[in-house]
């Protein structure tokens, strides 16, 4: 068997994580988490639009907060996927 074959058959292989979860309660927590990873990525489109269109007095102050803020929600989605 050559390497390419080995490295391809590997991909195919479905990951195997060892756990004491059920199927069902797997099922669950993946449901959720997909649910929170959406919520928190609306929430992160939400605040990187805010930080486009503020306006008024204290538009510097609130594009800097509203870009940091952005930031940080973004970096959460990745904690959330994996």
């Amino acid at each position: 068997m050559n390497k390419d074959t080995t490295v391809k058959e590997r991909r195919k292989a479905p990951l195997v994580t060892p756990t004491d979860l059920g199927d069902n309660a797997r099922r669950d927590i993946t449901g959720a988490l997909n649910a929170l990873l959406a919520d928190v990525f609306a929430l992160y489109l939400k605040t990187k639009n805010f930080h486009w269109h503020v306006s008024g007095p204290h538009f510097r102050d609130y594009h800097l907060l509203f870009d940091e803020q952005a930031d940080q929600i973004f970096g959460i989605t990745d904690e959330i996927a994996e």
